[in-house]
């Protein structure tokens, strides 16, 4: 194993030093993160892929925990594996939306996909912004995964390997919040008490900004300051379309179920008639017979999505589900029958015959999709596993229970990074709190375990800075100033979708490539988080000074 040396190098040897100082001066603060840090040293540095550095930053993250953090080591191992099946509803979706994207492309769905879609979108920058943009939050919204879903699309539209893993795991990210038919926004709105409807009015805030500050990031990546030139008017259309269009549905109380499907569906329109060339001729009228079978798997996944997204029909379907089970006291409850995860399998495998899929290709598929799930998923459960043992640490068992520990308070490893930050910066938090997000989302893997696992935190902060009582009672879960400071938590978590680790190799693993090239993408991206981080934690500081 080689590092590169020059800026590289220095660059490694200046966060060692970095770190090694932060030991010094603040060490639960730069011990908490280390299992954070490690995963990007790994990732960016040495070329390791995601699904190593998830079993890395896993045991060190157990090793720490109990160590240094006071954690009992029944509590790490119980935390690992509440994770990995926590994990399951994304990452079972992943593996079945790769094993439907295999079956398309052998069958050549995809090839048939891309002619059509070449007839709308004639340039990469359309095709980008038409896929990446409208297309990702579409289907995102619907639960479909991806980066497990457009990279073997976009080669076979022309693209190059790292311009695909990268719009796979970018165009969708100001949205992520309505992923997963809005799960990141319903699943804490449900456990803390929040109406669902204004918490996302408090992240549609953020979003025209963001969400076109994405479209144009996507342009540069594809092709530098050219394609920027060449796509701004489709970047700024197509961004404002997604931003407006979720800020309106959220102010009419569109159901949030349906809330980014809908906006997908809108800013695909917009952006069809933007793109579609009147009077041009065709070479060759398309078979809209081949289409719909190519098709298929995907109006299947949306029709049954959309049935499922009926509140009865959701309620029903979960009676149906066995009970809850246990680890220590924390309920598991898998709820299959409306888990996307389910009926995108169910999708596929009704859609084999309708696309002539025959039974050599049907094995050829399933040998390869069996070679390359190992990686995703490890990515997937472990990250999980380290975002609960963060979640859990000093905390130990009694009877059965999981229970907090006297040193809680002053050893919990999310709290250490939280309660370090507001130290630092006192009222000021409201500028940074995005940060949080982003970082849940990194270690977690998702926006929606970051939004869960740090409300308390966030909450705990906000009741700090604002609460005036001189009781310290704690502030209302809807007050609108801390509302607006966890939909920037949100934002945050959707954004770190460009540079998690999981994701990123889920896309890369899917059309076959490496680790360098994860560690190219994760470079490339990080930057832009950084700056559209900053950029939200401005506009939190200035809503909520404001009292938007």
């Amino acid at each position: 194993m080689k590092i590169k040396m020059g800026k590289e190098g220095l660059a490694l040897g200046i966060l060692v030093i970095l770190i090694v100082l932060g030991i010094i001066f603040s060490p639960k603060f730069t011990l908490a993160l280390i299992p954070l840090l490690s995963v990007f040293i790994g990732i960016i540095f040495f070329r390791m892929s995601g699904s190593v550095m998830a079993v890395v930053g896993l045991i060190i993250a157990i090793v720490i925990s109990v160590v240094f953090f006071k954690t009992d080591i029944i509590v790490a191992l119980g935390a690992s594996l509440y994770g990995i099946f926590k994990s399951f509803g994304v990452t079972i979706a992943v593996l079945f939306t790769m094993l439907m994207i295999f079956l398309m492309k052998e069958g050549g769905a995809l090839s048939t996909i891309s002619e059509g879609v070449k007839r709308v979108a004639k340039t990469k920058e359309e095709m980008a912004i038409f896929i990446g943009i409208g297309f990702g939050t579409f289907v995102t919204s619907l639960g479909v995964v991806t980066p497990s879903l457009f990279p073997p699309f976009l080669i076979a539209l022309g693209f190059d390997p790292f311009s695909a893993i990268s719009i796979s795991v970018l165009g969708y990210n100001a949205t992520c919040s309505y992923a997963l038919l809005s799960i990141p926004i319903t699943l804490p709105a449900d456990l803390f008490k929040i109406d669902p409807l204004t918490y996302s009015y408090r992240i549609a805030l953020y979003l025209p900004v963001v969400s076109t500050l994405i479209s144009f990031a996507m342009l540069l990546i594809i092709g530098g300051r050219e394609s920027v030139k060449k796509g701004w008017i489709l970047a700024l259309v197509s961004g404002l379309c997604v931003g407006i269009s979720v800020l309106v549905f959220s102010m009419i109380r569109v159901p949030i179920l349906i809330l980014g499907v809908v906006s997908g569906l809108l800013t695909m329109l917009i952006l069809y008639l933007l793109c579609r060339r009147k009077g041009h001729p065709e070479e060759t009228p398309i078979d809209k017979v081949k289409l719909l079978k190519a098709l298929s798997p995907w109006l299947i996944v949306i029709i049954i999505a959309l049935i499922i997204s009926v509140p009865d029909i959701t309620k029903y379907l979960k009676s149906l589900d066995g009970p809850a089970f246990y680890i220590f006291n924390q309920p598991l409850d898998f709820d299959v029958l409306i888990q996307i995860y389910t009926w995108i399998l169910v999708a596929t495998l009704i859609a084999i015959p309708i696309m002539g899929i025959d039974k050599p290709t049907l094995k050829k598929v399933t040998l390869t999709w069996t070679k390359r799930i190992a990686q995703p998923f490890l990515s997937y459960s472990l990250f999980f596993g380290i975002a609960y043992i963060m979640a859990w640490s000093a905390m130990s068992v009694v009877d059965g229970k999981l229970v907090k520990s006297a040193e809680y308070p002053d050893w919990n490893m999310n709290i250490v990074v939280a309660n370090t930050l507001f130290g630092v910066f006192g009222g000021s938090f409201i500028f940074v709190a995005v940060w949080l997000g982003v970082f849940g989302a990194v270690v977690g893997g998702s926006e929606a375990s970051s939004n869960v696992m740090f409300y308390q935190i966030q909450k705990g902060i906000a009741d700090k800075i604002w609460s005036t009582d001189p009781l310290g009672s704690p502030l209302s879960s809807e007050d609108p100033r801390f509302l607006t400071n966890y939909g920037a938590h949100a934002v945050g978590g959707g954004v770190a979708s460009a540079i998690t680790p999981s994701k990123i190799n889920n896309a890369a693993v899917t059309i076959g490539q490496g680790a360098d090239m994860e560690s190219r993408v994760m470079r490339n991206h990080l930057l832009i988080v950084i700056v559209i981080t900053f950029i939200v934690g401005v506009m939190n500081g200035v809503f909520i000074l404001l009292n938007v």
